[in-house]
């Protein structure tokens, strides 16, 4: 520290002891004066209720000093297209209060750009160089042997949560926070030695509400939500940090290290993790010396809560992996335990009006990546999805029989997979519900999504499950749907993450977990894009296998199964046969995912997160001959044949329309067109002439289908399966973020359509109409007359797997 630097400090703590001591002879009151007859709440920031006038008064006992500053939404909308959910968190940042003259500032300080050195001059311009955030200023209203005391009531009384904007960008009006009808929530505020809890009850207010919460309060105009504010003191630094590496999929977080060297990136990135340390280091398997431990609401019912704890288990034998005895535990949240207690792991029961993803979210230090809480939010909705395919089967199986409805089973153990095709609705069920709970708290404990885990065993339930649906000895089997336990994967991705090594070990045990997930084929691939720009077949989620045009076989010869023995026994005795729609989608798109594996295999190329001197090819282009193979089986699944759905199960299902049909055969004919598949096949073609080209590709869609002869039964389902080629090449021609190869080749297939429509003769008016049309905007479009008739839209297809949430 130089002279001129030190001498500044003194002159600052000067005036800050002169600011005080003349504060205190104008006669400003002391704390313990001005707060008499107020509530007290001690703790690491001690809190002052004023009932008479319902403020909140804040104590700030170290100026100057950072902590952690978290925020969080305590109630929800109940709406899953708001995202406004309880127990969802929001940012975390490090903060401090500085006190300038009669205020005190509340800071967010800028982690994210630093400089991890001892020079002070770098130091300062960096944070020099980027803002901080002051989020409030507070009146000083007393203090007291270097302690201040604010009133903090504005401040807890603001939308930090950001519901005005969330409602705003979502089309529901444009609300504002009304503060007369908003106010402190005591019941969840609170102070303890570590940390200081404060909660607000907040009222939203509109003359124009949207449809969406008309439909979820019982007065749009006026939505009250509550906000949760959490001061933590900040951890100790027995915390070690640890490099992120692009093959284990443990989440990273970045920041910027300005102290870097020239040929190194400014642009870090450390783990995010617990902090978990053995009692004993050198012990190979020993106890930490404190657990994690995640706390369930109270408020999950049978059968889910068993089935959620025993999911969640599964990580204490992972954990074992990693070294540790007991390292890991799930227990019931004490009544007393707030769930946004910044102190608790929790795992918390969500509703919604409809169905939707469930989240495994955490704070962290923005310093260090350690984890300060994990918010693990379960969607109620979703059990009744997974219910909706195991119904939906349910006429396929070997007596098609209700006797073991979806009941409350208290004595529920761990489902086990048995040779026994006829599972019940609740073990089926449940055993999705257990790798679903694993795969929240995954998140929380670090863990990103593993898609491409399924290819090799199911070995991760980081993966999205696709159920496991045979059929054995031509009955359907239901028994091994989902995998019951942790995989491979999840043990080798712990270790990397948790591993605590001997001093000077580190690096060679994390690299000895890398040599060894190369030796045993254990892959990571994460957040597949599933339209055109991902190219990795297997890399997709909700599918099984390793081969994604033999899984597709299998898959397409499991779904003529269903289809040929669904009926009304989907739905039990007096049920609306309406119901019947809902159930059969799944059957019908139970080929769904594993159509869009296959249709990366076209101008598809497998890829690795590689690093320089790992010794593996990162890319490796998709066989010429699989391209080729993967086309024409996704063209058999379009044809007529393959889209009917037979007459008896269409006279179960009126007065609903099922529009299947075209929705199926937009989304194959739309994934194989997509821009940046068109792109790719450009690209690849004109390295290699072995490959298949955008004309190739085009050319044999527009042979199948416009140039095929007229089928003898279904010729309206052909003539949907043309109208969905015509309609996505001209939107492929059409699209200005297209490469201009790839809307040349849309055009070169659009004027093949025209050539194929000339060349045949109409069997029926329907027919005629139907060709008619086509040639009409085919020719409109080519010669930019106008737009041409408009695109139908098909219905879109449900999501999920198929049919709904994570």
């Amino acid at each position: 520290m130089t002279a001129g630097v030190r001498l500044l400090r003194v002159l600052v703590a000067v005036a800050v002891l002169m600011v005080v001591s003349g504060a205190q002879a104008l006669g400003q009151p002391s704390i313990r004066e001005y707060t008499e007859g107020f509530e007290k709440r001690e703790g690491y920031l001690p809190l002052y209720w004023d009932e008479g006038e319902g403020r909140l008064l804040l104590e700030i006992p170290n100026l100057g000093e950072d902590f952690l500053y978290l925020t969080s939404l305590a109630t929800g909308a109940g709406a899953n297209a708001l995202g406004l959910d309880r127990g969802m968190i929001g940012d975390e940042a490090v903060a401090r209060f500085e006190r300038v003259g009669p205020r005190v500032l509340f800071v967010l300080r800028n982690p994210t750009f630093r400089a991890t050195s001892d020079n002070e001059d770098l130091v300062r311009s960096v944070e020099e160089s980027f803002s901080t955030s002051t989020v409030a200023a507070f009146e000083i209203v007393a203090e007291e042997g270097g302690r201040l005391l604010v009133d903090a009531t504005s401040y807890f009384l603001t939308d930090v949560m950001d519901v005005v904007g969330t409602l705003r960008r979502r089309g529901e009006g444009e609300y504002r926070l009304d503060r007369e009808r908003s106010t402190i929530y005591l019941p969840r505020t609170k102070a303890f030695p570590i940390n200081t809890e404060v909660e607000a009850s907040l009222t939203f207010a509109s003359s124009r509400p949207g449809m969406v919460i008309r439909s979820h309060s019982p007065d749009a105009r006026a939505m009250t939500m509550r906000e949760h504010h959490s001061f933590v003191q900040l951890p100790d630094d027995g915390y070690k940090p640890r490099r992120f590496d692009p093959r284990i999929g443990v989440y990273p977080f970045t920041f910027f290290d300005y102290s870097k060297a020239l040929d190194q990136d400014y642009s870090t990135r450390w783990l995010r993790r617990h902090r978990l340390i053995k009692k004993n280091p050198n012990e190979p398997l020993g106890e930490p010396v404190e657990p994690i431990i995640y706390y369930m609401d109270r408020g999950i019912p049978e059968p889910y809560r068993t089935a959620f704890k025993e999911g969640v288990a599964w990580y204490n034998e992972v954990f074992e992996a990693a070294g540790f005895r007991n390292g890991f535990r799930v227990e019931d949240m004490p009544p007393d335990m707030d769930p946004l207690d910044a102190r608790y792991d929790v795992i918390q029961w969500v509703h919604r009006t409809e169905a939707g993803s469930s989240w495994g979210s955490s704070f962290y230090d923005p310093r260090t990546g350690e984890i300060i809480k994990a918010a693990v939010r379960m969607d109620s909705h979703r059990s009744l999805v997974d219910y909706d395919i195991y119904a939906a089967a349910l006429p396929a199986t070997a007596d098609g029989s209700w006797a073991d409805p979806f009941l409350v089973d208290p004595g529920l153990g761990e489902w086990i997979a048995t040779f026994d095709a006829n599972v019940s609705g609740e073990e089926f069920t449940m055993a999705r519900r257990r790798q679903h709970a694993a795969h929240e708290v995954g998140h929380t404990l670090g863990l990103a999504h593993n898609f491409i885990a399924a290819s090799y065993g199911r070995a991760s339930v980081m993966d999205y499950p696709a159920p496991l649906i045979r059929i054995t000895d031509g009955q359907l089997d239901l028994s091994d749907a989902y995998r019951p336990g942790p995989g491979a994967y999840d043990s080798l991705a712990i270790r990397w993450g948790y591993t605590q090594f001997p001093d000077g070990q580190e690096e060679a045990g994390l690299q000895a977990i890398i040599a060894e997930a190369e030796e045993n084929g254990i892959k990571f691939i994460t957040n597949p894009d599933e339209g055109g720009a991902n190219s990795y077949p297997a890399a997709t989620t909700w599918v099984n296998g390793s081969d994604m045009l033999e899984e597709l076989e299998r898959v397409m010869e499991v779904r003529r199964f269903l289809i040929e023995r669904f009926d009304e026994t989907a739905i039990e005795e007096g049920e609306p046969m309406a119901l019947l729609v809902k159930r059969f989608t799944p059957v019908y798109l139970h080929h769904r995912f594993t159509l869009g594996a296959a249709i990366k295999a076209i101008g598809g190329m497998e890829f690795r997160y590689a690093v320089r001197g790992d010794g593996t090819p990162p890319t490796r282009i998709i066989e010429p001959e699989r391209q080729r193979r993967a086309l024409e089986m996704l063209l058999d699944a379009v044809e007529p044949a393959e889209l009917a759905v037979p007459e008896q199960v269409l006279a179960l299902m009126a007065p609903r329309p099922f529009g299947g049909a075209r929705t199926l055969a937009t989304m194959v004919v739309r994934g194989i067109l997509a821009p940046e598949r068109a792109a790719r096949l450009v690209a690849f073609s004109d390295r290699s002439s072995r490959y298949p080209s955008l004309e190739e590709v085009v050319g044999r869609m527009v042979e199948r289908t416009w140039g095929a002869d007229p089928p003898r039964e279904h010729a309206a389902l052909k003539s949907v399966v043309e109208r969905a080629l015509l309609d996505e090449l001209v939107r492929l021609a059409a699209d200005e973020g297209a490469t201009v190869e790839a809307r040349a080749g849309a055009e070169w297939g659009l004027a093949r359509i025209a050539a194929a429509i000339d060349a045949r003769r109409p069997s029926s008016p329907q027919d005629e109409a139907h060709d008619a049309l086509a040639a009409a905007d085919i020719t409109r479009f080519l010669e930019r007359r106008d737009a041409g008739t408009e695109r139908s839209q098909p219905t879109t297809a449900p999501r999920g797997t198929p049919i709904g949430g994570r």
